[in-house]
Parts: structure tokens; C-alpha cells; sequence
């Protein structure tokens, strides 16, 4: 049996199989705008949902994980890449609202390590990881030490985005 796969925000990223939502991209499935909520899916319609560089450019964060959640199945698979707070795409890019740090999403996950819990939507993190420019073993070693990473040495080391794989908690 094959998972139902949201592709939001596709962008130029059409995914087959998939149901690709976008606004502005010329071959798309559905065209809706993400920023208004709901979006034009029954309850627990999806298996995965995936996010590529799309969060950044919404008006509202906490709006959509909650609509992800609401269309996600139990235990979903989310899949959401965002741009780093220090990375220089963040700021090429006008359409961007803001940049992530690796505990930005905690405040959705239902065993969070900081902020604590502002929102009844809850994930939770399986795993995280900054992505690279170059150099994948890098940004492997910084993906293990996300504190010292995101506070220091992102200073000194060029960021890209965090690629995040949530759950669905229901």
C-alpha cells in the first residue's frame, strides 16, 4: 500500500505520486495559498508531509504546524527543511520571513528542551540535522553538538538549513 505524500509549498520540486500544493509554481496539483488556513484537506488525510523551504516564507508558524498536524495521520511522518538563522539564503531571499535555529520546532514536541509547551500540537523529533553547503561529514559533526553549533561556531562555519523528521502526536 502506498502512503498518501503532501508535497506543500512544492515550488519547482513536483514530486509524482504525491499531492503537490504550491501557489505560485507553474505545475502543480492543487493551488492554494499557505497562508490561508485551512488548507483543502479532510482531517488525517496524509501519511508524510513534507516542507521543503516553505515555513520560512508563512506568516504564521504556530497556524501552520497546527493545519500540518490536523491533516497529518497519527503518527505521520513530517518532513520540514528551513533556512538557518545565520545562513546568507535567509537574507538573498526577500520572500523570507525568518531563519530556524535547531530548537526553534521544540516548542511543538511534546518532550521539548527548551521554552517549554505554548502549543497543543504536538510532534515529536526524530531526528535533526544541519544540512551543507559542501563538506557533508562537517555538518555531521556539528549536527552533534547543536548547542555549541548554533550559539558559536555558526559564526565561523557558513550555514545552510536544518532538515527536521517529526512525527505526528495524536
Amino acid at each position: 500500500m502506498n502512503p498518501s505524500i503532501l508535497n506543500l509549498g512544492c515550488g519547482e520540486d513536483y514530486v509524482e505520486g504525491a499531492t503537490n500544493v504550491d501557489f505560485y509554481a507553474e505545475r502543480t496539483d492543487v493551488r492554494h495559498d499557505l497562508n490561508c488556513i485551512p488548507y483543502p484537506f479532510e482531517d488525517n488525510s496524509f501519511d508524510i508531509i513534507r516542507c521543503m523551504n516553505v515555513i520560512e516564507h508563512l506568516d504564521d508558524v504556530f497556524q501552520t504546524m497546527a493545519e500540518i498536524h490536523r491533516i497529518g495521520k497519527p503518527g505521520g511522518l513530517v518532513e520540514i527543511r528551513v533556512p538557518h538563522f545565520r545562513s546568507a539564503c535567509l537574507y538573498e531571499d526577500i520572500t523570507h520571513k525568518r531563519g530556524f535555529a535547531w530548537r526553534t520546532l521544540d516548542i511543538f514536541c511534546d518532550r521539548g528542551t527548551i521554552y517549554g509547551n505554548y502549543s497543543r500540537t504536538l510532534f515529536t523529533i526524530e531526528s535533526r540535522r544541519y544540512t551543507p553547503y559542501k563538506l557533508r561529514w562537517l555538518y555531521d559533526l556539528l549536527s552533534k553538538i547543536p548547542v555549541l553549533t548554533d550559539n558559536l561556531l555558526s559564526k565561523y562555519v557558513p550555514m545552510a538549513s536544518i532538515y527536521f523528521r517529526l512525527r505526528i502526536v495524536k
